[in-house]
């Protein structure tokens, strides 16, 4: 059956307003929405001197904090309306659906009014616009900017608001002011319909191996499937969609199913896909199942492999530790691809907040409601299992400590490593780095992303400490980092290779190649072995180095600098350093070579400029000129 068949075979009956209604879950995130988006009489000014704001000073907030409040309040507004119907008029304070209607109608208007709906830091992508002279983007602004053509550029949440907009008036239809829908219905058509159709194949990210990739093309695949009505423009349109989707699922993800830009990414890449799949499976009744593919079983287990607690994740690149899924899309893939163990990562509403759960993503929102059951599960036995990635280079070892005087037991211990290279999209100078998570603290950890400002995606992106190695668990190496791919200036050749991973005589192990991800000519080998001792949670670490042509009383250009990062207070204890986190500890032991020399750097400037909560210290330990060889010993407790 072809396409256009497939899509107007039968009516819609839309059973997603029912489900939605029915749901047990509909209260508990009613109660998060109504949390976030408290006071729907105010709507945030996305004025023009904030718009700005990003080219004179870097800064993302000012414009970014009402956008994305607005979209919230119109999602709680939407799904007020929606509840109201099945639900007895006590859940509804007095007075709150006629607000609630009032204030769809003003959101919707306010949100039409936008200029543009693409965000100032995405207004412009990309190396040619970056090098031109002078920037089409230098004050005094002139004719040709987002915000005097007409729109031709779509991005995340340009995308996001098209399907935001079309799911309010296709679910609450008759209930809207006609003068409204029609508003919507043209600036959908102009901001999102017009834009995509003339040069969606141009759009960096429209085949893109990358979450932008499912976002956009996701979401403007909703949008058309909601309000488009010329069948010739819809398969069109849609044809377009899955046309990138290919490349996304292709390419998107590596052939072991990870994605090297981390769970976040992961989670925010495939919720629209998700969405759109089932709308489509829903509308064709069957004939298009993007979700029956086998590849999509190995990308749904990725998280499970990636998570180190409940709620908590491996955070290598820009990825973030503390993150949570959206619900109902976690569910509705467990149940699609049989990976049922992802339910046991869904988290309750109450925890959503700060973890990239966006109330502003309605039609995300909508589906959290109408396909999540409203129940948590146990952290499952999968999650703590060991994992290797061989295309993501990365590996996990778990293990425990050893029981207490008392008889209670071991705490769990994680040991994750990376290999891989520094080209990604999100990437950081990090190959050969390692995380230390013990019951739920990592004390060797991943910094995390740096502040998302305007040089974080430039050339200046590797000056930030969060990007480079400087805050990672890997060495410098005579005086050097290591180097960038290419996407802001450095080279492809930057990588690292998982060479051996096992388990021997009772030692779980991975060994790491990463002399590559340095540009030093002379360096022929950087070599790391880490080794976790599963019964203990104790932890040997081993590299070994070699520099071609060196003489024997080599100097200190080849000298080394180790360096490990932790979130907890370090200090020097005896011969070693004590790590202290909020509950757990960390002994860290050199036993090669004699004559080491430890530093503490706390990095509070560092943390303060780019809004991290608590303060990063690094632990530098300076090598003896000549040595090629270091050892350390890890212990909990």
């Amino acid at each position: 059956m072809t396409l256009q068949k497939s899509l107007f075979a039968d009516p819609d009956p839309n059973p997603l307003l029912e489900m939605i209604r029915r749901s047990p879950a509909a209260p508990l995130m009613l109660s998060y929405l109504r949390q976030i988006a408290p006071d729907l009489g105010a709507i945030p000014q996305t004025t023009y001197t904030r718009y700005r704001e990003f080219e004179y000073t870097g800064e993302r907030d000012g414009y970014q904090q009402p956008y994305y409040l607005k979209r919230s309040l119109l999602t709680r507004a939407v799904v007020e309306m929606i509840l109201a119907d099945q639900r007895p008029a006590s859940d509804f304070p007095s007075g709150t659906v006629a607000a609630a209607r009032d204030a769809v109608h003003d959101l919707l208007w306010s949100i039409c009014e936008e200029t543009s709906w693409v965000l100032p830091a995405h207004e412009e992508q990309g190396p040619d616009f970056w090098d031109l002279k002078p920037s089409p983007r230098t004050w005094p602004w002139g004719t040709n900017t987002m915000l005097t053509r007409q729109p031709d550029s779509i991005d995340l949440f340009s995308a996001e608001t098209g399907a935001s907009l079309a799911e309010t008036v296709y679910l609450l239809g008759d209930r809207l002011s006609p003068e409204v829908v029609q508003r919507v219905r043209q600036e959908v058509d102009r901001h999102i319909f017009q834009p995509y159709l003339a040069y969606g194949r141009q759009h960096w990210w429209y085949k893109g191996a990358l979450n932008w990739n499912g976002v956009c093309n996701g979401a403007i695949g909703l949008a058309f499937l909601r309000l488009e009505k010329d069948p010739r423009r819809l398969v069109e349109a849609l044809e377009m969609v899955l046309e990138g989707f290919e490349a996304y699922i292709a390419t998107g993800f590596e052939a072991d199913g990870g994605s090297i830009e981390g769970p976040g990414y992961w989670g925010y890449g495939l919720v629209y896909y998700v969405t759109l799949a089932e709308a489509l499976h829903q509308r064709t009744s069957g004939e298009i199942d993007l979700l029956a593919s086998p590849r999509l079983k190995d990308i749904a287990r990725y998280p499970l492999g990636m998570a180190l607690a409940p709620g908590t994740y491996i955070n290598f690149g820009d990825a973030t530790e503390q993150i949570a899924f959206q619900p109902g899309i976690l569910q509705r893939l467990a149940e699609r691809t049989g990976v049922e163990d992802l339910k046991g990562l869904i988290i309750p509403p109450e925890n959503l907040e700060g973890r990239g759960v966006s109330a502003a993503k309605l039609a995300i929102i909508l589906r959290d409601i109408a396909w999540w059951d409203g129940q948590t599960h146990p952290f499952p036995a999968s999650a703590r299992q060991d994992f290797h990635l061989p295309d993501c280079a990365v590996v996990k070892f778990t293990g425990q400590t050893n029981a207490d005087d008392h008889g209670s037991a071991g705490k769990p211990v994680v040991l994750a490593a990376k290999a891989g290279h520094n080209d990604g999209h999100h990437s950081h100078t990090d190959v050969g780095h390692f995380i230390y998570h013990i019951n739920g603290e990592s004390l060797l950890c991943d910094p995390g992303r740096g502040l998302y400002s305007r040089d974080y995606f430039r050339q200046e992106r590797y000056q930030n400490i969060f990007c480079n190695s400087f805050s990672h668990n890997v060495p410098r190496i005579a005086g050097q980092l290591q180097s960038p791919g290419p996407e802001f200036g450095g080279n492809q050749q930057y990588h690292g290779q998982i060479v051996a991973h096992g388990e021997v005589d009772g030692r779980k192990y991975v060994t790491i190649d990463f002399h590559r991800a340095y540009n030093l000519p002379g360096l022929s080998l950087a070599r790391r072995q880490i080794a976790l001792l599963p019964g203990t949670g104790e932890v040997v670490l081993e590299d070994h180095f070699e520099f071609t042509g060196e003489r024997e009383d080599a100097s200190a250009s080849t000298q080394i600098e180790e360096a490990f990062v932790t979130w907890g207070k370090a200090s020097l204890e005896g011969a070693g350093i004590q790590i202290v986190g909020k509950a757990e500890s960390l002994y860290l032991f050199i036993q090669d070579p004699p004559g080491a020399r430890i530093t503490l750097t706390v990095l509070e400037e560092d943390c303060r400029v780019n809004r991290r909560e608590g303060v990063l210290t690094r632990i530098g330990v300076l090598l003896p000129p000549g040595s090629r060889s270091f050892k350390l010993f890890i212990s909990p407790g």
